[in-house]
């Protein structure tokens, strides 16, 4: 996109060299080239956060499980499904229960997607930081 702009500017400048334009003709349509570009920019950004999102919301809806013992992989996940919806249940964003518990948010969003099989005493700290108790039934 810069290449573009710099032989609009370029050509700009040489109707106006040429008297083909006036000056505020040039400026009007320079004007016009940047407010292009800038909507054009936005566009862009948009387009990036909704790739984004829409990958997130797969994540979200697909799990990823690591390797190994499906056992394990089946605790963890319907775990981290379980904090999801807790979490959802609270209001709070993994932001503010990283704040809360000290749990960086990458761990929880990993927790949550069933890829990290938390210890016994990360999931006090997520229980105690969603207000929550932890009980532990083997039935």
């Amino acid at each position: 996109m810069e290449e573009k702009g710099i032989r609009v500017c370029q050509m700009l400048e040489e109707m106006l060299e040429n008297q083909e334009i006036s000056q505020e003709e040039e400026g009007k349509v320079r004007k016009l080239f940047e407010e292009r570009e800038n909507r054009r920019a936005e566009v862009r950004i948009a387009y990036d956060l909704l790739n984004l999102l829409q990958k997130e919301v797969r994540n979200e809806a697909a799990p990823v499980r690591m390797p190994g013992n499906q056992y394990g992989a089946d605790l963890c996940n319907g775990f981290g499904t379980s904090l999801y919806q807790a979490r959802l249940q609270a209001r709070i964003t993994q932001q503010q229960l990283e704040d809360v518990t000290g749990i960086n948010q990458a761990d929880i969003s990993r927790i949550e997607r069933g890829i990290s099989n938390p210890s016994l005493a990360t999931i006090q700290r997520l229980a105690d930081g969603l207000g929550m108790s932890l009980s532990i039934d083997f039935i």
